[in-house]
């Protein structure tokens, strides 16, 4: 019996660990994927602007494209850094107040 409740509450702490571990590379994630889309998606607008069939201005709209992707990016990143940080600190409060 002492065996099952050493695991049985040794699989709760895991879980926790898990957590812990998961939650910031869910965030590193979601921060990749979000720089890399918004600089991508307004890029290849430009360069299919910038084709023959189009305006056939070759790097303009492709310079313009990545300018607006990095500001995107940038306002974007600060946002969800900001974010992410205010859960942190929540987080932290509430681990205090239950060790309290």
């Amino acid at each position: 019996m002492d065996k099952r409740s050493k695991s049985s509450s040794s699989q709760p702490s895991s879980e926790v660990h898990l957590k812990e571990w998961a939650r910031p590379l869910q965030f590193l994630l979601t921060i990749g994927w979000y720089v890399a889309l918004s600089l991508i998606i307004p890029v290849g607008i430009g360069y299919w602007l910038d084709s023959p069939r189009m305006f056939n201005k070759q790097p303009l709209f492709t310079l313009i494209g990545l300018g607006v992707g990095t500001v995107i990016a940038f306002f974007g990143l600060i946002k969800m850094l900001l974010r992410y940080q205010a859960e942190q600190e929540k987080l932290r409060e509430n681990s205090e107040n239950k060790k309290k």
